[in-house]
């Protein structure tokens, strides 16, 4: 009996290895590393035997599919359209410096004070400045004595002291500075929310001297009427010019790197998607929308080629154009388009922000969450 016992432990142990060789060699399970392994794979091989059975059998019990991590997220009005924006400062922009020709020779005042190129001016004297004549203003008034302005630097706020500088040429007291209280540009709608706010560019609107962002008190959304475009080549990035129309169309809430935000006095209808979770966005085939002419809006088609999930800038996608229309007729990606909703899987899932100078047929996109999560933080303060 004691004999006969030890037997059947023998053939269940032998049993046994042969299942786990059958199992480990068998063309379901195998694995190129597996074969390579020397005495330091032992516990990799065990590990992946475990992973491989484990995993099998829990898919086999299973009457579904593995979950995936998707957010369900709001369906909006897609975009592709053009929208005019009107960005007024929070403040006034130093923008250049100059020399002042005194009757003793040219004099760079405020320089020699410290001021620099993209300084935001908020105060002279202790008065809140708005507006470019206001600033002139006040130094002309000053005639040569001490002037403080209080400026914005790097979200620091700095004073400066000096004395304006009478010009000959001019007559007037001067303090050598080009200043800027607004801003103006085209950019494209990505979306549309169904109380009417709105995101746009994926990127911010940046002074065209400072290349800094433009610090917003307040901002106004126009029509546009599109004047045509200029083509991208290689090394030179084309571009959609057109003209902003009188008739204001909503508010700016935001300028900020993630792109234009804004409230539309009537919201614009047009086909409805889903805000497409990070998750659910692939590479593949996609298509974008966007206006180069003023009879409305069209459909390209496109191709994600790379993803850059973890990125936190408003580069999370490169974009390709594939469609041969759009080719032949910009060269790809022009200034202008910022804001082109992109589409894929009847999902709603970037913006392009970016053209490739080198490769203008590619630019860069954010993702529509990121966008859409920007909005819904902005309204929450609004």
């Amino acid at each position: 009996m004691k004999k006969s016992k030890i037997l059947m432990g023998i053939c269940a142990l032998l049993l046994s290895a042969v299942f786990m060789i059958t199992v480990i060699t068998s063309p379901n399970f195998g694995y190129s590393r597996v074969a390579d392994v020397k005495v330091e794979g032992v516990t990799g091989r065990f590990d992946f035997f475990r992973e491989k059975i484990i995993g099998k059998l829990i898919n086999e019990n299973s009457n579904s599919e593995p979950v995936k991590n998707s957010e369900i997220l709001p369906e909006v009005y897609a975009g592709g359209y053009p929208v005019g924006l009107k960005l007024y400062s929070d403040g006034v922009v130093i923008v250049g410096t100059e020399a002042v020709d005194t009757e003793n020779g040219y004099v760079n005042t405020a320089e020699k004070a410290g001021l620099r190129v993209g300084d935001v001016i908020k105060q002279i004297n202790g008065e809140t400045v708005t507006t470019n004549s206001r600033v002139s203003q006040l130094i002309e008034e000053s005639e040569g004595n001490v002037i403080q302005i209080d400026v914005e630097r790097d979200e620091n706020l700095l004073s400066f002291t000096f004395n304006s500088e009478f010009s000959v040429s001019e007559e007037k007291y001067k303090a050598g500075i080009w200043v800027r209280d607004s801003s103006a540009g085209i950019g494209t709608v990505t979306f549309c929310t169904t109380d009417g706010y709105f995101a746009s560019l994926g990127h911010a609107v940046c002074d065209i001297d400072t290349n800094d962002v433009v610090p917003i008190a307040q901002g106004e959304s126009t029509a546009v009427s599109i004047t045509g475009f200029t083509k991208s080549t290689a090394g030179s990035a084309g571009e959609l010019c057109g003209v902003l129309e009188a008739e204001q169309t909503g508010v700016i809430l935001d300028n900020g790197d993630l792109g234009v935000y804004g409230k539309f006095d009537e919201k614009y209808e047009n086909d409805t998607y889903p805000i497409a979770s990070k998750s659910d966005v692939r590479k593949g085939e996609a298509y974008i929308y966007t206006s180069l002419e003023n009879n409305g809006i069209e459909k390209y088609s496109a191709k994600i080629v790379e993803l850059y999930p973890n990125s936190n800038d408003n580069k999370n996608l490169v974009i390709e154009i594939t469609d041969s229309r759009l080719l032949e007729k910009t060269g790809g990606i022009i200034q202008g388009m910022s804001g082109s909703p992109v589409i894929q899987d009847g999902k709603l899932v970037g913006a392009i922000t970016h053209v490739l100078i080198d490769e203008p047929s590619k630019g860069y996109g954010v993702f529509a969450q990121t966008m859409f999560e920007k909005l819904s933080a902005l309204k929450q303060v609004s």
